[in-house]
């Protein structure tokens, strides 16, 4: 059974994840996935974006294919073009690999991708607008942090396709617990 985590940026999907990996649960990162996978579309990644994105080692820098990339809806949607099939394959394959057992996917994309149809259930990771803000502000400055949360999908649509919400709009100890009886309602 794969359970999808989604939410907006900063909206402490990757702490609840640490929760349930804690707890001895698979958790795949559907960004992990996108940065394996760059390799196989370098050379058309190179050709959109150019070769600024490049390190010195000739390797794509994803700090800097990021802040291209989310500087327009239009730069975002050629990425995705790219990449999404090469995640989608591989989040098939995990899928396949998890038999019996349970397994989370965290996406903040999931549904846009439309990554959903794979997974069993939803879990969409909410806070809002202000602390995710702030919190995203922290790692990527907030005018990147604005920029980033203008390109998701609102939650009034996200929210649609949630099986579980998780609120987390107060400290870590609640968001723990509500990872706890996910866990807990799943076994």
């Amino acid at each position: 059974m794969l359970i999808g985590v989604t939410g907006n940026i900063g909206a402490g999907k990757s702490t609840f994840c640490k929760f349930i990996k804690l707890e001895g649960f698979p958790v795949y990162s559907a960004d992990e996935i996108g940065k394996s996978v760059l390799f196989q579309v370098k050379d058309e990644i190179v050709s959109l974006f150019g070769r600024e994105i490049l390190k010195e080692t000739g390797e794509i820098d994803t700090s800097r294919l990021g802040r291209v990339v989310f500087s327009s809806r239009k730069k975002l949607e050629l990425l995705t073009k790219l990449t999404h099939p090469l995640i989608k394959k591989e989040v098939l394959r995990i899928r396949e690999s998890l038999s019996e057992k349970v397994g989370f996917l965290e996406a903040a994309v999931l549904i846009e991708a439309g990554w959903q149809e794979i997974c069993d259930r939803i879990a969409v990771v909410f806070a809002y607008k202000g602390q995710r803000i702030l919190r995203a502000s922290k790692r990527f400055g907030m005018r990147e942090a604005l920029r980033r949360d203008s390109l998701q999908m609102p939650y009034s649509e996200k929210l649609k396709y949630a099986d579980y919400l998780i609120c987390n709009v107060t400290d870590l100890l609640k968001l723990k617990e509500q990872a706890t009886s996910l866990l807990r309602e799943l076994r």
